[in-house]
């Protein structure tokens, strides 16, 4: 089945989540934007490589999501985290696969996917989130804050979307992925 109006999937055309993304949107006949900074390993047909100055802007949303992530060690990845900002940016939904912790009442996001989400909180995107441990959709609510247990599985209502997520996806993630088109576009 195909996507009856044009999508865009923006991708950083990683191993893992951003690569089931990539093939199902390729199945329902969706185009993907798969962002790279300057490199001979991005492997995605659909590699666009980021410019000097894409690739500082992007910098500089890591650092304004750090402030509220508090990370260490950002540096060793800036050139991942920075293709990351494209991704949110130019997306009006934000779909991740990962898996979420909960600290002190809150839940937080694991590993490198966190940024991602962190820009999309920054800047009031719409954001769903599937804990791949908990095999559960999650929506991240502006009010309170936090991130919320989903009713009912997302659908893609928006012709800008990211698929985000963790390089060790499981069955399970893409299982999510494969239902979140087929709830989409069937």
């Amino acid at each position: 089945m195909k996507a009856k109006k044009k999508y865009i999937c923006h991708s950083g055309g990683a191993e893992g989540t951003d690569s089931y993304f990539e093939f199902f949107s390729k199945q329902y006949g969706i185009d993907t934007v798969a962002y790279s900074y300057k490199t001979r390993f991005h492997e995605s047909t659909n590699k666009r490589e980021l410019t000097l100055l894409e690739f500082n802007e992007g910098i500089q949303q890591v650092y304004k999501a750090n402030a509220t992530l508090k990370r260490t060690r950002i540096n060793q990845y800036l050139k991942f985290l920075a293709r990351n900002w494209f991704q949110v940016k130019y997306a009006d939904e934000v779909f991740a696969v990962t898996t979420l912790k909960k600290y002190s009442g809150l839940y937080e996001i694991k590993g490198g996917t966190a940024w991602a989400v962190q820009m999309a909180i920054n800047e009031q995107k719409k954001i769903f989130v599937y804990d791949q441990e908990e095999l559960h959709w999650f929506y991240y609510d502006y009010y309170v804050q936090n991130f919320c247990l989903l009713k009912i599985d997302p659908k893609i209502t928006v012709k800008n979307f990211t698929g985000i997520g963790t390089r060790s996806i499981n069955f399970f993630g893409v299982s999510a992925i494969e239902q979140l088109f087929k709830n989409s576009f069937e």
